[in-house]
């Protein structure tokens, strides 16, 4: 992704150590990652093990003199794991932003929940950490009985990202990932600015292709109220599913939405539909007000 830094700094490095997770710098911000690996979806029907579906994320950015940072953590939940895990991260005094779905006809039901706090990065790792604890770690689902023919997507992976003006893009294990940020959108969030990529995210995927080219294509922006509508209109014109749109975060500035879709689709034509709705995003430079 465009900004990132290879070079993590220390602080980055031991958060993301105390979350066990791959340390990264992007838009200037630490931004730490992993996969929910003992969660194994289907959607529609195609197995689903891309970052999209299975994702853990947490970064810490603009540290004041005291050390505090706006530390921001998301992941996927099951249903049955929601209240523990919700009560651990109240109990240590974290703001629970949202819960809900991102996705529909999967299975198991996949749910998001997304956090934040004003802390000492450590502290609020170590916090997480603790909440963590009550997440399974047995295998659930099925997605992994599901067949998946791995084909070779290196070629369509870039040219999927060419059409998607991504700054960075993955190929690996038959997923393609393609990710940018909407640095136009410059928000803040409980009085501090925010750059983080779970602030400003585009990303789009596909995964489990199938012989005949088709394949589970997903995306995800961060949208702007005024903007809503008319995305999802050109989506639905494209028969694109619209499976969620909602907030993530709290006291951010300006309000922050976030659209989630799918379809079974061949990976060009879903980038050139996904592509023709994004224009209708503004490119403008947007503060808050």
């Amino acid at each position: 992704m465009k900004n990132m830094d290879r070079n993590p700094s220390e602080l980055c490095e031991e958060f993301a150590e105390i979350l066990d997770s791959t340390p990264s710098v992007v838009n200037g911000v630490c931004l730490v990652t992993r996969f929910r690996t003992n969660i194994h979806p289907v959607v529609l029907d195609r197995q689903a093990k891309s970052f999209m579906f299975i994702p853990q994320a947490f970064s810490f950015e603009s540290i004041d003199r005291e050390g505090k940072a706006l530390c921001l953590g998301e992941t996927v939940i099951l249903q049955e794991e929601i209240n523990p895990f919700m009560s651990r991260l109240r109990k240590h005094g974290i703001i629970v932003t949202a819960l809900h779905n991102h996705w529909l006809f999967d299975k198991p039901r996949l749910m998001y929940m997304h956090f934040e706090s004003i802390d000492d990065p450590i502290s609020f790792a170590k916090k997480v950490r603790d909440a963590m604890e009550v997440l399974i770690t047995r295998d659930v689902g099925d997605g992994f009985k599901s067949m998946n023919h791995n084909l070779r997507i290196g070629n369509l992976c870039d040219e999927f990202n060419d059409i998607l003006g991504g700054t960075m893009h993955t190929s690996e294990d038959g997923i393609c990932t393609v990710m940018k940020s909407r640095t136009n959108i410059q928000p803040i969030v409980r009085g501090r600015r925010g750059r983080s990529f779970l602030l400003i995210p585009q990303m789009f995927t596909f995964e489990s292709m199938t012989r005949d080219g088709s394949a589970l294509c997903s995306g995800e922006t961060v949208i702007l109220q005024s903007e809503i509508n008319r995305f999802i209109s050109k989506l639905r014109k494209h028969d694109i599913i619209v499976t969620a749109f909602h907030n993530h975060w709290l006291f951010d500035k300006p309000r922050l939405m976030f659209i989630h879709f799918e379809a079974i689709d061949e990976p060009t034509s879903f980038a050139n539909k996904v592509q023709d709705a994004l224009s209708v995003l503004t490119t403008r430079e947007v503060r808050p007000k």
